[in-house]
This record gives C-alpha cells, structure tokens and sequence, in this order.
C-alpha cells in the first residue's frame, strides 16, 4: 500500500472528527492530497498559504482538510486562521459606523478587520517567534480572547477569508451600486468607497501578498452563494436550539454586502490565484471554463 492509501481512511476519520462533512472527505480527498504533496515539497521556512471564496464555498472545510493532509500524509505541522477571526472589536465597530457610515457596524467587509494585527502575526510566525491570535465569536459579535501559538515548529499558515486575495476598484467603476443594499443604504457611495480604500491602503495588499500560494474556490454565480449561505444557515439552525439564524430574506440582504467584491474576485482571481477550483452548484469541483 503506498503512502497515500495508507491515509485515506485515517484521513476521512479524522476529517470527520473535523467537522467535515463525509461527502466532502471522500469526494475531496484525491485532489486535497495531490496538493498537500506539492506543498509539501515546497522548501519555505514557513509556507504561508491563502484560501480565499465567497460566503458558503467551502473555506474552513477546504483549509482543515488541507491541513489534516499535510499532518498525517507528510508530517507537518500547521495552523489554520481565519480572516473572520481578525475582526475589529464590536466597539471599535460601533465607533466606525458612527464615525464613517452604519453599514460599518456590519462585519465582513474590507475595514473591519484588524488587518495590522493579522500583519504582526504572520510575522512572528515567519520568524518563528511565538505569538497570539484572536478568537471571534459571531454569536455575541465581538472578539472572545487570545490564544497563543507557538511559532518556532510551525511548517504551514493556512490563511482563509472571503475576500483573501481581492484587488480594489477604480474610483469610477465605484459610481453605479450594484444591488438594493448599496442603492438604498449608501446612496452617496461613501460606504463603498470607504471599504474599497481600506481595501487598497489598509494593510490588505501586504497580507495578502505574504502568502506563498494562494487557492481560490470560484462559485458558479451569485444565486449559488446565496442558496449555500441560505443552507450553512439552515444547518445551524438544526444544531443550535435556541440560537438566532437569518431567514432566506435576511441571507440574501446579508449576501449583498459582499456583492461588489465577490464579483469582481470571480472575475479576477482566476487570472491571480495560484490554483482556482471551479464548483459547480452540488460543491463538487468541475474542469476550468475553456479559455480561463
């Protein structure tokens, strides 16, 4: 038995134990470890890795699959972050949308995150100093605490978000809204053209251009990442009694915040990423568009 069937069961077991989803462990693994086997071969004395996708696409599962992968199959050791958990507190978000526009209040969007610490992170761990991270717990919608990380045996960062990778707009193409939540919420454009300058000058670029490589998961269009979101909402709605979930109206008005970015990144990322995976509307990963 060669290396790879010697842990595709430990792999689906322990993916599992991870929370993913056993379609996805089986269904995700021959491509999970053909990647894994590159990175692997990779020298870098940290390699930093970028996952990036819409709302629903399958980040965190993709990200704790990889790295399950590269522990069990090659011996490294890694440490999956999300952007999400770099978060500007809800105080600090709360004083933005006093300060700038409402709609900041709302995270997710370039400009609420706290991009100079994830910065300060990713340095320590390049130069194999220990650090800390941030824990963010959407259910009270604030930063829950820190939790340190040793960073002299650290082999692979994995750093997912939605947005990872995104370049900002020209001015110009920032005029028109795109959707209801723009036209009617930021009439003037003034959240729009906030988010798009954070996203320009805010510390963005440089961590996005930290990453050795970065993975792009592409959804086929805007109404798919609306029905996984709607879906992802579903599902927690069956494993947490008690705990307030969006209705479809509240998912697709959620969704709208990411709206502008998202396609642009569908647009763009496939020329940028490293490797853009093509789902199609089951999350099952397609062959590229011809001429892509």
């Amino acid at each position: 038995m060669d290396e790879k069937e010697s842990i595709r069961n430990e792999f689906a077991a322990l993916s599992i134990a991870a929370g993913v989803a056993p379609g996805y462990a089986d269904n995700y693994f021959d491509l999970v470890f053909e990647i894994s086997t590159g990175l692997a071969s990779r020298s870098d004395k940290l390699l930093v890795v970028g996952i990036s996708g819409a709302q629903g696409t399958g980040k965190s599962t993709f990200s704790r699959m990889l790295a399950i992968a590269l522990e069990r199959g090659f011996e490294k050791t890694t440490l999956v972050v999300s952007l999400d958990d770099f978060y500007l507190t809800r105080a600090q978000r709360e004083q933005l949308a006093r300060d700038v526009h409402p709609l900041l209040q709302v995270r997710g969007v370039p400009g609420t995150h706290d991009v100079a610490m994830l910065a300060s992170v990713i340095a320590d761990l390049k130069a194999g100093r220990n650090t800390e991270v941030p824990v963010f717990d959407k259910a009270s919608d604030d930063r829950r605490g820190m939790v340190p990380v040793m960073g002299a045996e650290l082999d692979v960062l994995i750093v997912e978000g939605w947005c990872f990778g995104a370049l900002p707009e020209q001015a110009a193409d920032l005029a028109k809204p795109v959707n209801a939540l723009e036209s009617g919420q930021d009439p003037n454009g003034e959240w729009r053209t906030y988010v798009n300058r954070q996203l320009a000058e805010g510390g963005y670029q440089a961590v996005f251009e930290s990453a050795d490589v970065c993975f792009f998961l592409a959804a086929p269009d805007m109404e798919t990442v609306i029905k996984w979101r709607w879906q992802q909402e579903r599902e927690l709605a069956q494993r947490s009694i008690g705990k307030a979930v969006m209705d479809e109206q509240q998912v697709r008005d959620f969704v709208m915040y990411y709206q502008r970015i998202t396609l642009r990144m569908l647009r763009d990322m496939p020329r940028r990423a490293t490797l853009t995976l093509y789902l199609d509307d089951r999350h099952q990963v397609r062959r590229p568009p011809r001429n892509s």
